[in-house]
């Protein structure tokens, strides 16, 4: 059987096959098979402590049908899902909307896809129109008018991009679009060179640093609606396969991301022959 990428990086790190299962949405059984494929012994037991706010967001939720998340975690006396970090609390979609969007909503988070009490971050938008239930036009005004909405649906711009930029509602210009008749827009499709850009840096030596999220410290990059490890996208991007093994940075340098930098079980192995032959040793796999 052909192994997922993100699967065969959860193994090869020691993960459990249920921890896997959970975390990415798959059945255990599948992630039983593709160790036996990898012929990779049992995960180690034993707690791993979150290492981010979004971390323990992962932990707390629960793939369902559809593309949705449940919330299996804490909830205030309000029935509010969750998180504390450190000392400091962050409600579940709070945490959704960062790991979607990169930065902290406006007013309330909500999720349109009428899953009661979803928490998918593709499904979480944010809201600087509240209006609460009972109180007529109560809430906050709306910063932006329906003409400017309108000119913006016309030139093309999608849902997402308008309401960045007026921070508006989302629900409100999906009505607006809709009584306007105004087709939507495409989104704009990023490639990979320019999702890479916007996480990384230049260091020292040539170096590259990653200054995106992390799931368990490792650099992760959501490229096309999938998650990945940020190094094995990299590393396949720049040599046009999947890796074999963990793929770690060669260079020396343990933050390096530089594709031309990483290296898997292959190219390490690779290397190891060659010093061999020179040196009559070699270096590790």
């Amino acid at each position: 059987m052909t192994v997922r990428a993100d699967v065969a990086e959860l193994l090869h790190a020691g993960y459990g096959d249920r921890t896997i299962a959970r975390r990415l949405g798959v059945t255990a059984a599948s992630v039983t098979a593709a160790r036996a494929t990898l012929g990779l012994p049992p995960g180690r037991a034993g707690h791993k402590p979150a290492g981010s706010p979004e971390d323990l967001f992962w932990r707390r939720t629960k793939p369902v049908d559809g593309g949705h998340l449940e919330w299996t975690g804490h909830r205030t006396n309000k029935g509010v899902a969750a998180i504390k970090w450190q000392g400091t609390a962050y409600t579940a979609g709070r945490i959704a909307y960062r790991i979607r969007y990169g930065e902290d909503p406006v007013g309330h988070t909500h999720a349109p896809c009428g899953y009661d009490g979803c928490v998918a971050p593709a499904h979480v938008e944010d809201s600087k129109v509240v209006t609460r239930k009972g109180r007529p036009g109560a809430g906050r005004k709306a910063n932006a008018d329906r003409g400017q909405i309108v000119a913006l649906l016309l030139d093309g711009h999608t849902d997402d991009a308008i309401r960045r930029e007026l921070r508006v509602d989302a629900k409100r210009i999906a009505v607006i679009r809709r009584e306007e008749d105004i087709a939507r827009a495409p989104r704009p499709v990023v490639t990979f060179a320019e999702k890479w850009a916007a996480h990384t840096v230049p260091a020292d030596g040539g170096h590259v640093a990653w200054t995106g999220r992390r799931r368990e410290n490792t650099p992760s990059l959501v490229y096309r609606g999938r998650e990945y490890s940020a190094r094995r996208a990299a590393f396949e991007e720049h040599y046009g396969r999947e890796p074999v093994g963990n793929v770690l940075p060669g260079c020396g340098w343990e933050p390096c991301v530089r594709p031309d930098h990483l290296e898997d079980r292959t190219i390490r192995q690779a290397l190891s022959t060659q010093l061999a032959s020179i040196f009559g040793t070699g270096a590790a796999a």
